[in-house]
């Protein structure tokens, strides 16, 4: 079976997992950075800052829904439920089930 980037159907072991998380994370702070120091390197341009927050936002919100779409992948390979990836939206405890995910060994058939 084809492996989808954007589907949460099928399974990720722990090594994709961590490398599509940590690609992920990594486009959110290049987009952020060369947002805000095109915007920000010129006086007459500084008005367009709030430009590069939201560039920087929706990658953001991009990078979420695709982490939590492979987070669903990984709890597949562990065999936990789906409903797990909730966790993600709380406030620190989404770098605890992150990195739990990351770590925790695969049951796969």
């Amino acid at each position: 079976m084809k492996d989808e980037f954007f589907s949460s159907v099928g399974r990720i072991s722990q090594v994709v997992y961590i490398v599509r998380v940590i690609l992920l994370v990594a486009l959110v702070a290049v987009v952020f950075k060369v947002s805000t120091s095109y915007f920000h390197h010129d006086p007459a341009h500084e008005f367009l800052m709030p430009l590069a927050y939201f560039f920087t936002i929706v990658t953001s919100i991009f990078a979420t829904l695709t982490i939590l779409m492979q987070s669903i992948k990984r709890l597949h390979d562990m065999e936990k439920g789906p409903m797990w990836a909730s966790l993600l939206f709380v406030p620190g405890l989404n770098v605890l089930f992150i990195l739990y995910a990351a770590a925790a060994p695969s049951r796969a058939k």
